[in-house]
């Protein structure tokens, strides 16, 4: 029987090895949620609470949820990385927002 959704969050790459480690510690994962944990431990580039707290400040910053966690997922070094993540936005960002937005982004960088 399926189980059912009872909500649903965007998280991070970081977020998501939190919440696995969680799960293991109460009782295991199982196969998929095994793979899942070694793929978000190799590619997750900071630990949950800065990732979250990078997430609310890029969405102070006007931007959509989903584009922020993508972006704390790649953590873009340059203005055209991040200008090309921002291209799905419905929103135009002019090249001083752009700076801003890295200027933030490298703030949490490790």
């Amino acid at each position: 029987m399926p189980k059912e959704i009872i909500k649903e969050k965007i998280l991070t790459y970081s977020q998501v090895k939190k919440l696995l480690e969680e799960r293991e510690k109460e009782g295991g994962l199982n196969y998929l949620q095994k793979i899942t944990y070694e793929y978000v431990s190799k590619l997750s580039k900071l630990d949950a609470d800065k990732a979250e707290e990078l997430m609310k400040k890029l969405e102070m910053e006007g931007i959509s949820p989903i584009v922020a966690a993508q972006i704390v997922n790649i953590m873009p070094k340059t203005i055209d990385e991040l200008r090309t993540i921002l291209s799905t936005e419905n929103k135009i960002f002019l090249p001083s927002d752009l700076e801003r937005v890295l200027s933030i982004i490298n703030s949490f960088r490790q």
